[in-house]
């Protein structure tokens, strides 16, 4: 820091020394530290130690902007005598933040010499921070005003790594662009692999407490569209889907994708995937979807649960509707209110309706009940086959209804070869019998292939394993004396025997020492 002649220990001069004495300043914050000064010339403390040092911050009421900084000696603080060792105003310095509990004090026009403070107490450095700061925004607010025209800053020192004043908390929009770039720095420099700039802009933006949003660029994921298994259920239906995603789309992305193809609502879906409940900031990557086939499951809540109102629903339908371009004819939208309140599955046919009593004023019968699941699950299907990435290549051959086995625990429908069920493993009925002609589709064909490998190097492992059984007998059948493999105690001298130390007889198995 460059210390003039009234920066060292001498008085400095009488206008200055004036203020101070004459009681006309009125002092804001004094806070305990220790001194460490670089430069050419020596700060002299005469009869100072840490202890006793103490920072003062003063302004003068009377005329605006009017700050000063004195480091003061306060070891004769007992017999009422406190001493002034030096003492700025706070228009001639640069006051820079270099860490929590450490800042530095240098002389505008005389970069070389520099004066550090270390605080004692954290959180006294905090309050000063936020009293020194505000205090050099009034002193440059004040001299903006003065002139007419904004005040000149300092030279940013971004390539020395240092942390201005002007960066800590920027409250107003026009400090908006410094942090935005901030922001970019840090990222820049973690890209760059630059630890200390890093770590610098990290904690800039730290202390202006901001809301930020850190995410990894789609760069660094696989940028290939993989297609995922889903297993949508609600209280009463369930199915199988197969998605397009991208591994970088967050889960809130995937939500609305699923608004936007299904019409089930973000707020009615509760997405789980390898046995964890999914959160909506997090990647499918981090979750371990990155390939085709990776499987998801979707639950769907009901919208009382939710707290989703029917208005609210047509109404940001409507919107991610119109943000992804797509006109909002009736078929998107909800049917009148005249079917159950909780349900989660938009219906698409409504003149296909079973009347439902809301209320449970009249028992439903069973045969209700199985019509309404029946309904539902048709309704459900239907919607989902309204996706285009879930509906059959043109070139396929329509194949009716879908042939299959029910799983008789998830009710999920598999594929007429599949020997479980592929949503809960549940064994395939004893008295199911593959149609006839049935053609197994790419899909069928590789897991059967699978299996049939699986089965082959399982015969291969048993046979090689009745092969080593079958030489190991011929080869005890050549020998003279069997030995015993296990540890037996002989009958004649009563000695406990170890494998290998005693002699089976054939004819009658008996062991002995031999």
């Amino acid at each position: 820091m460059a210390l003039s002649a009234e920066g060292r220990a001498q008085p400095p001069p009488l206008s200055f020394m004036g203020l101070s004495q004459a009681g006309c300043s009125t002092v804001l914050m004094s806070v305990r530290v220790s001194v460490c000064h670089s430069g050419i010339r020596p700060l002299c403390l005469p009869g100072a130690g840490d202890e006793s040092l103490r920072l003062q911050l003063s302004m003068d009421p009377g005329k605006a902007g009017e700050f000063r900084l004195a480091l003061r000696d306060t070891s004769g603080a007992s017999t009422g005598r406190s001493v002034s060792i030096v003492e700025y105003n706070l228009r001639d310095i640069r006051y820079e933040l270099k860490s929590s509990r450490c800042h530095e004090l240098a002389l505008l026009g005389q970069p070389d010499e520099r004066m550090t403070f270390n605080f004692k107490d954290e959180k006294e450095a905090q309050e000063w921070s936020t009293i020194i700061t505000t205090s050099v925004r009034e002193v440059q607010r004040v001299a903006a005003t003065s002139s007419g025209a904004p005040l000149n800053m300092p030279p940013s020192r971004a390539q020395d790594r240092t942390l201005q004043h002007e960066h800590v908390l920027p409250k107003a929009s026009a400090e908006l662009p410094k942090t935005e770039d901030l922001s970019a720095q840090l990222s820049q420099a973690i890209e760059a692999g630059e630890l200390q700039m890093a770590s610098d802009c990290a904690m800039a933006l730290a202390r202006q407490q901001l809301a930020l949003c850190i995410q990894l660029k789609e760069s660094n994921y696989m940028e290939r569209e993989i297609s995922i298994k889903v297993g949508v259920e609600d209280a009463s239906t369930s199915c199988c889907v197969t998605v397009k995603v991208f591994p970088y789309m967050t889960i809130s992305s995937l939500k609305q994708q699923v608004f936007r193809d299904y019409g089930f609502h973000s707020r009615v879906q509760r997405w789980v995937i390898g046995q964890s409940l999914c959160a909506d900031s997090r990647t499918l990557a981090s979750y371990g979807v990155r390939r085709d086939g990776d499987t998801a499951f979707l639950y769907l809540v009901s919208a009382q649960q939710a707290r989703l109102s029917r208005q609210r629903y047509e109404e940001e339908q409507e919107i991610t509707m119109l943000s992804a371009g797509e006109p909002l004819s009736t078929s998107n939208r909800l049917p009148p209110l005249n079917r159950r309140g909780y349900s989660t599955l938009p219906t698409r046919q409504p003149q296909n309706r079973v009347p439902v009593r809301d209320g449970g004023a009249e028992r439903m019968g069973v045969g209700d009940i199985r019509e309404l699941i029946n309904l539902e699950m048709l309704q459900l299907n239907e919607a989902l086959s309204l996706n285009p990435a879930n509906r059959a290549p043109s070139s396929t051959v329509p194949t009716g209804p879908q042939t299959g086995w029910s799983c008789p625990s998830c009710t999920y429908i598999n594929k007429p070869t599949r020997p479980g069920c592929e949503i809960c493993s549940h064994d395939r009925p004893v008295d199911y019998v593959v149609p006839g002609g049935y053609q197994p589709d790419e899909e069928e064909l590789w897991r059967i292939q699978q299996e049939k490998e699986v089965v082959w190097q399982y015969q291969q492992v048993r046979e090689a394993q009745r092969r080593l059984n079958f030489e190991t007998l011929l080869q005890t059948d050549s020998q003279d004396l069997v030995l015993n493999q296990q540890g037996v105690g002989c009958r004649i001298c009563y000695l406990e025997l170890g494998p290998g130390e005693g002699v089976l007889l054939r004819e009658c198995l008996h062991c002995f020492c031999r």
